[in-house]
């Protein structure tokens, strides 16, 4: 362990070949402590009045108190310098970043300051707005992306004008004409000096206070370089005046700069809600009115058609006489469900049948639905390691490529001071590592968005690298190797009466009994009686009701048939008319899926609370080796079971086997609700069989290559570049117009590998 300790970075755990930290960046950060000198008149005093507070308050089941959206955040460089603001601000005990969606999430101590933290992140160079848990962030994006376009069409009409009257000087112009000419360049100039260049001047500012480096500072000089080089040139009448050539490389630099940011926000920031609804309206109907409103306006009390293959957009209660509805989501159950009149419907649950009325009982955000979603987007908080690994990299290379600029202008200042000046300039624009940092993220957040679309929940991205050191998978049985839910297998006698099964249907109708499921099922086109009273669900025993004024009950029944599971008896007037038996079946694709990961390597493992001849008999069916099956175990006894073995997977009920899914290595959710399945899960399978699991690991497998690919591709790029640069093959204007380039091109490969 002590000598662990030695050979690793002391900031990034990194391998450091037994100094105390990698790199000067690693020791700047660490060493950069100690509260900011803040101004004595805050700005944003306001927010430490408890109404203010109060408002700005996230709800108490998040892990932190306050969410502060940052506009100015564009590398990974902000996002180091503001997750140390708990050093920086004396009461903020964690600051998490998402450079995804430019926010930062920040916990208070008891006497913490909001007020303090949002001027400490002002100091730092940003503009914080707080955001309350009803704000929605696209409207922050909006605003920034719109005083962006302002930056880039000043830049883009001033550079084109100056490019304008240069041209003809180009081509010989002198004189007077020249002198105006290169007045009314500077004057251009101007615009883009005060109001296009100030995001360069504050990351400038930030670089020279915190001691740290961003390429902010190297573009700063650049610009003021030659602003004042072509003025002073201007004065003196003489030629060398770059008004033009100045004005475009800003120009292309805030519109890669831009490309960066609608990259970041299109697919770096979770929009798990606005993807699952994307493009769906719902009909309201009111006072015999209806009009259509899109999903995220729907509020307690509207009353809404929904139309067949439509997605309920949240609880809603259902006033039609039935549905035939798809849970998938929030039980993996692939088989549709019926339900009754005056039934509870969840949101994000999809109708089969006919177009249905419903009323909606709580809005998004409050439904289970908007809470799931809202969780989930909060995971995106928690950073990958190889998004860690390519953040460290991307600060060495910063460091590795200003020392090669310093060097290159020093050495060959001796021969050619400009030409040494534009080279090193040339190499720290077209070597800017900005595509490296975002390239693992956007691949990441590509990934966890496709798993959606294939039916498969994940908590975080993190997933993907635990699921490359698996080698155990432990299945549980009821609901995972079997399909978990009930099926009328017989009757006794064999031919039941129309008018009985009527009866059946209507004593079920509203209960929520896996039997009473079953049999709305196995009869879907029997009409339930009407003429029943005194309905009356016993909880724990069963279902009675009179009908013509005989007594029918519905009670369990204690001898079950050969291959069936359970039994119930039909009662009239305390007398035995039927029996109706059930089974839990083998998924259809269970055998296939087992022998699919026996040729990937992986040892499997069953274990179930069910009887041990049972849990032998399934294990058997599904070519799982009888020795690793086991049963009559208590999910306690499962727990102990998986703690011996690592790099394991258990693929069990969500809320059954809660124990075991914490403890493997990747805990796979395929039952139970959601939204208590992911307090303990990994991952959640919307799509009922084994399937999904092969999807995973395909999935895992692609984002893998994908990150290896736009590394390398990032890396390939710098060298080249940089290389072309100190050779004089690339100018400073080239590099501006090749930094974009590499950014759309790391773009494209993560897009095509994630497709």
């Amino acid at each position: 362990m002590e000598l662990d300790r030695l050979l690793t970075c002391k900031y990034c755990q990194s391998p450091s070949n037994g100094s105390e930290y990698c790199c000067e960046a690693c020791k700047v950060l660490d060493t950069q402590v100690g509260p900011l000198r803040l101004a004595q008149n805050n700005p944003f005093a306001h927010l430490d009045e408890p109404q203010f507070k109060n408002l700005y308050k996230q709800p108490s089941d998040k892990d932190y108190d306050f969410l502060i959206f940052c506009e100015g955040m564009h590398c990974s460089s902000c996002v180091h310098l503001v997750e140390k603001l708990p050093e920086f601000c004396p009461g903020v005990v964690e600051a998490r970043a998402n450079f995804g969606q430019s926010t930062v999430a920040i916990k208070l101590s008891a006497e913490g300051s909001l007020a303090k933290a949002a001027q400490s992140i002002s100091e730092l160079g940003y503009v914080p707005k707080i955001l309350s848990p009803e704000d929605n962030i696209q409207d922050k994006y909006t605003n920034e992306n719109r005083t962006f376009l302002k930056r880039i069409a000043v830049a883009g009409f001033c550079a084109g004008n100056i490019m304008l009257f240069t041209i003809p000087i180009y081509a010989g112009l002198s004189g007077t004409w020249e002198q105006a000419f290169n007045a009314i360049g500077l004057l251009l100039f101007l615009p883009i000096l005060f109001y296009s260049a100030q995001p360069f001047y504050h990351g400038t500012l930030n670089a020279l206070k915190f001691r740290t480096i961003n390429v902010d500072l190297p573009i700063t000089i650049a610009m003021l370089s030659g602003f004042v080089f072509s003025t002073w040139n201007f004065a003196q009448g003489q030629g060398n005046i770059y008004y033009d050539s100045t004005a475009s490389f800003l120009f292309l630099i805030l519109s890669a700069r831009y490309l960066l940011k609608r990259v970041q926000q299109n697919y770096l920031a979770p929009a798990r809600m606005q993807t699952y609804f994307k493009d769906q309206t719902y009909e309201c109907v009111n006072n015999a009115h209806s009009t259509l409103i899109p999903w995220n306006n729907i509020r307690p009390g509207d009353v809404l058609i929904i139309k067949e293959g439509q997605t309920l957009p949240t609880d809603c209660v259902l006033l039609s006489n039935s549905a035939t509805v798809d849970t998938s989501l929030f039980n993996g159950e692939s088989l549709p469900q019926v339900y009754s009149n005056g039934m509870a419907l969840v949101g994000g649950t999809k109708l089969l049948s006919e177009d249905v009325k419903v009323q909606a009982t709580t809005a998004f955000d409050k439904s289970q639905i908007g809470k799931l979603f809202n969780d989930l987007d909060q995971k995106s908080y928690q950073k990958s390691q190889f998004v860690g690994l390519t953040e460290r990299l991307s600060q060495k290379l910063i460091i590795v490529v200003f020392s090669l600029a310093g060097i290159f202008a020093l050495l060959y200042s001796f021969v050619n001071p400009m030409e040494a000046f534009q080279r090193a300039l040339a190499l720290i624009v077209i070597a800017c590592p900005c595509a490296l940092a975002f390239g693992s993220p956007l691949t990441l957040g590509l990934a966890v968005k496709k798993a959606q679309r294939m039916g498969i929940l994940m908590k975080s991205a993190n997933t993907f690298e635990k699921m490359l050191e698996l080698r155990n998978i432990f299945f549980d049985k009821t609901g995972t190797l079997t399909e978990g839910n009930l099926s009328l297998i017989s009757t006794s006698p064999d031919a039941l009466p129309a008018s009985l099964q009527q009866i059946i249907v209507a004593l079920e109708a509203s209960s929520h009994h896996p039997v009473a499921f079953a049999i709305r099922k196995a009869w879907p086109h029997v009409a339930a009686a009407t003429h029943g009273t005194d309905i009356q669900e016993i909880l724990g025993q069963g279902v009675r009701g009179y009908f013509d004024g005989d007594l029918y009950e519905i009670f369990p029944y204690n001898t079950a048939m050969p291959g069936s599971q359970m039994a119930v008896e039909v009662l009239k007037n305390h007398r035995s008319v039927c029996q109706l038996y059930f089974a839990d079946r083998l998924r259809e694709d269970a055998v296939e899926i087992i022998g699919k990961l026996h040729d990937r390597g992986l040892r499997t493992y069953l274990i179930s609370g069910d009887k041990t001849f049972r849990a032998k008999d399934v294990a058997q069916k599904c070519h799982i080796p009888l020795q690793n099956a086991y049963g009559d175990l208590s999910p306690q006894n499962k727990y102990d079971l998986i703690k011996q073995y690592p790099a394991s997977c258990m693929i069990g009920d969500g809320a059954n086997d809660s124990l075991s899914l914490q403890q493997a290595t990747v805990g796979i959710a395929v039952k139970g609700s959601v939204d208590l399945s992911l307090q303990h899960a990994d991952i959640y399978f919307t799509r009922g069989g084994l399937q999904p699991l092969l999807d995973l690991f395909s999935l895992t497998e692609t984002t893998r290559n994908v990150l290896a690919r736009t590394l390398t591709v990032s890396l390939l790029y710098n060298f080249l570049g940089g290389t072309a640069a100190l050779l004089g093959l690339i100018n400073p204007m080239m590099a501006a117009i090749l930094m974009p380039i590499s950014s759309a091109l790391i773009v494209l490969t993560s897009l095509w590998g994630m497709r």
